[in-house]
């Protein structure tokens, strides 16, 4: 089935002990990158992790795939907090999207 972006669901997946907020902020970083393609997408998922190790750099990873057209773009970002590997998954996957030569 060929959607539009407006119409698919992004799903995504958290960690146990993230802030549920986290969810419908992941949701519009991903939007706003799936608002520059033309082409159908077939899903879109996101998920959070954090690691148990407290020295870790970055803690929080966040990664995502989308199937525009057939063709599924993956991308992975780190951050101290979820927000911030969030910023840096949609900077990623936009440049994904870009290369990919699916944007309007």
């Amino acid at each position: 089935m060929s959607r539009t972006h407006d119409e698919v669901e992004i799903g995504v997946q958290l960690q146990p002990g993230m802030e549920p907020q986290v969810q419908r902020y992941a949701r519009e970083k991903v939007a706003a990158v799936l608002g520059h393609t033309a082409r159908p997408v077939l899903f879109a998922r996101v998920r959070l992790d954090r690691t148990g190790n407290p020295a870790a750099v970055r803690p929080v990873t966040a990664r995502a795939e989308i199937d525009v057209n057939g063709r599924v773009l993956h991308a992975e970002a780190h951050g101290d907090s979820p927000y911030e590997a969030l910023d840096r998954l949609q900077d990623r996957l936009q440049a994904r999207l870009d290369r990919g030569r699916t944007t309007r």
